[in-house]
């Protein structure tokens, strides 16, 4: 009996979190690397814009990675067609040359806050494009991009 209290009372807990996600994304990239002009679009829909969101960068490298950081560049396309450009550094090691993400073996994650508390001020779809800016015209040992949105608090 013990047995099913404890099943019921974990799901239950699980049932009431709640993922504010609008896009949650990680697209694989050839095992040659990330070339330049290689850009990956995410989309996601804003229902209502009274409200702060954070995106974040979804990263997967591997251990042989050689640096200690990643520049992107994102252009962030709002609904009317108007489009923002951020360039982002992403921190994945920290100075004594220890990976600040998690995984298991050699492939690294990263779910990093790149954007906080940003007013996406239109209803509607947004896109976003994530290009490498690294100024290499191949980045290695990057396996995996993308982006995850979360909406926030309710701007007052």
């Amino acid at each position: 009996m013990k047995k099913y209290s404890l099943i019921l009372i974990l799901a239950a807990s699980l049932s009431a979190c709640s993922d504010h996600a609008l896009v949650d994304q990680y697209h694989e990239l050839p095992d040659e690397g990330w070339q330049y002009e290689h850009i990956i679009t995410d989309t996601f829909e804003v229902t209502n814009p009274d409200y702060y969101h954070q995106v974040f960068a979804n990263l997967r490298i591997t251990g042989d990675y050689t640096y200690a950081n990643i520049y992107l560049k994102l252009n962030i396309t709002s609904p009317d067609s108007t489009t923002k450009s951020e360039i982002i550094t992403v921190d994945l090691a920290d100075k004594s040359g220890k990976w600040l993400g998690t995984g298991l073996g050699n492939v690294i994650t990263y779910q990093t806050p790149i954007l906080h508390r940003k007013y996406l001020t239109q209803k509607g779809k947004y896109t976003v494009k994530i290009e490498q800016n690294m100024r290499l015209q191949t980045l290695q040992n990057v396996r995996a991009v993308g982006i995850r949105v979360e909406q926030q608090e309710e701007i007052y």
